[in-house]
């Protein structure tokens, strides 16, 4: 059988066409496969914030409860201003201690700094935990008049003293690259 030159020609044509067409389809699902990658890391980080937003906010309606409400028998705040020392209370299912930052004195115009750990005791899958710092300050000289700013900080992924997720999981896991962090900060006075 022989070919005539018009034939032969085009057999190299119809490879040479397979392949264009190949190599674009290929282009267009590389670059479906990026969006699609980048979206699920968008939605990760977005599922990571919330959970440390949620720590955050327990942490600090947990400070809140404490201090206005306040605990044990019979009701008192854990930082006191009369009579500054560590406290302990329960808040979450978990016996919290509440320290005295004595040596520090406490940022401009707030004299009594308090801090504590936060940890959520109930889901221990979540791996989220936070720090409150309670600052006050008397705003007149009989007491009658106390100025608090509590500013807590929420991590999505913490780690126990050994840098394992187990125990007490609260302290942030600084060698993990999905850390994030979320703050919160009231001011009031009573």
């Amino acid at each position: 059988m022989q070919y005539s030159p018009t034939q032969k020609n085009n057999r190299g044509f119809a490879i040479l066409f397979s392949v264009l067409i190949s190599a674009i389809i290929l282009l267009i699902s590389s670059g479906i496969f990026n969006v699609v990658q980048k979206e699920v890391i968008l939605s990760s980080y977005a599922r990571e914030s919330q959970r440390a937003f949620y720590a955050v906010d327990s942490a600090l309606e947990c400070a809140l409860y404490a201090d206005i409400v306040g605990v044990n028998s019979p009701p008192a705040t854990p930082f006191s201003v009369v009579a500054p020392a560590d406290a302990t209370f329960d808040c979450g299912g978990d016996t919290i201690t509440s320290s005295y930052l004595s040596s520090s004195g406490g940022t401009q115009d707030y004299e009594y700094p308090f801090v504590f750990r936060y940890y959520n005791t109930y889901n221990t899958a979540d791996h989220s935990c936070a720090y409150v710092l309670v600052e006050k300050n008397e705003r007149s000289t009989d007491l009658t008049v106390v100025e608090t700013r509590m500013t807590a900080v929420g991590f999505n992924t913490c780690v126990d003293s050994a840098g394992v997720y187990s125990g007490d999981v609260n302290i942030p896991d600084f060698n993990d690259p999905t850390l994030l962090e979320r703050r919160l900060t009231t001011t009031y006075s009573q």
